[in-house]
């Protein structure tokens, strides 16, 4: 008797290590693909594109000059609003000759409104220099000189990379391991000997289909959930890389 209560506590005790370990050990394997933040630059006027003074792959400042549309036209409508104002000042002398405030106050508001024209157009050529919001990297350049750049059209893509996440579709049974603001270690084949960290920022709050770019249609066939994670602070992993992420 005292022999079978020994073995009963043993199989006990192994049993529970053997559980424990396992829910200690519970981790899920994931793929994904970096993403910076892209910024898509367009133009606010129409015209002619004269110059592009970036090329894919360049690393870009704030404020620096991407592309110079065609000034031509403006030139012209600047030259004749400077016309105006000297046309409306000079019959301001005119009426201010007649002593009559009625001519008076209408030839001031006559040159009030043209320099307001003049003000107007300068505002316009100035947004003919498409200038970076931001620092990032060029990731394209979707024109070409002569082509006409057009409001609403992306002229320019931008990556700020300092502004990373990785999106990754987990399988409901795995849903349980990944919690808003819980830190997850990232791997790269590009540094097989380092890992990374990650944060969980968003998870989906209801399921869909894999993502068609899934390899197999085993995998398109199942139901998952997304799951961003911010992972800025890893400055080595880069937009495009594809990664492994361990819940």
């Amino acid at each position: 008797m005292q022999k079978k209560t020994i073995l009963a506590y043993f199989m006990a005790g192994a049993l529970s290590t053997l559980i424990g370990c396992t829910e200690s050990e519970e981790v899920a394997h994931y793929s994904g693909i970096i993403e910076g933040k892209k910024t898509l630059i367009q133009t606010e006027i129409s015209g002619l594109v004269h110059d592009i003074h970036i090329e894919d792959g360049a690393e870009i400042k704030e404020n620096d000059l991407l592309l110079s549309l065609d000034t031509r036209k403006l030139d012209l409508e600047i030259d004749n609003a400077k016309a105006a104002i000297d046309i409306a000042k000079a019959k301001k002398v005119d009426a201010e000759d007649t002593d009559q405030d009625t001519l008076i106050a209408q030839a001031n508001g006559a040159v009030e409104q043209a320099e307001i024209q003049l003000k107007i157009v300068e505002l316009q050529k100035e947004k003919l220099s498409i200038e970076s919001p931001l620092e990032g990297v060029v990731q394209d350049v979707h024109i070409t000189v002569g082509e006409l750049a057009n409001p609403g059209e992306t002229l320019i893509t931008i990556i700020d990379d300092s502004v990373k996440e990785l999106v990754v579709f987990i399988a409901e049974q795995d849903l349980s391991l990944a919690e808003k603001g819980k830190e997850v270690t990232i791997q790269s084949i590009a540094y097989e000997d380092k890992t990374f960290k990650g944060t969980i920022k968003t998870i989906a709050t209801e399921a869909e289909f894999t993502p068609k770019n899934i390899q197999t249609k085993e995998e398109r066939a199942k139901r998952v959930f997304a799951v961003t994670i911010d992972v800025s602070d890893a400055t080595e992993l880069k937009p495009g890389m594809t990664v492994d992420v361990n819940f």
